[in-house]
């Protein structure tokens, strides 16, 4: 009985590895085309965003509807923080936006000036709604992919 358990914990669980099995897939260095493999998986490719173009598309929709979330402080002002980030991820590949940028294209629809749009944003960090992203100028803010039926939906 001793002896089976040692032989047990010696070897691998299931069959020996059959290498003759396993079909080979040969690639060349540098041959994979990144870009046309992104596509196919309908990844967006990163562009700049055009600030004026984001603030005359926010200008034209109609005001969105207030999450229904009980837990939300600001119902309304996430929605909108919604709508730019989704934007900002499906449409130019960015996977977070600076505290600057939020402020400018939504902080006056959301009532929020800098400090308080700081204190707000780190409020739904906090609570996992979003991560926060350091790193350059300035401190970033992307939705939370683990969060699907928050503002991660993104």
């Amino acid at each position: 009985m001793a002896e089976d358990e040692s032989e047990s914990e010696n070897g691998l669980p299931g069959p020996p590895p059959d290498p003759s099995r396993i079909p080979s897939i040969v690639r060349k260095v540098g041959d994979l085309n990144l870009a046309s493999k992104a596509e196919e998986h309908g990844i967006s490719k990163k562009t700049k965003p055009d600030i004026k173009a984001i603030m005359e598309f926010l200008d034209e929709i109609e005001d969105p509807e207030p999450l229904n979330n009980n837990l939300s402080g600001d119902p309304m002002a996430e929605s909108w923080l919604q709508i730019l980030l989704t934007l900002i991820v499906r449409e130019h590949g960015h996977s977070s936006l600076d505290v600057g940028t939020i402020e400018l294209l939504v902080g006056e629809r959301m009532n929020r000036e800098r400090i308080d749009l700081e204190i707000f944003l780190d409020r739904l960090w906090l609570m996992g709604r979003l991560e926060k992203v350091y790193g350059g100028e300035e401190v970033s803010y992307s939705p939370n992919p683990s969060k699907k039926t928050r503002l991660g939906n993104a």
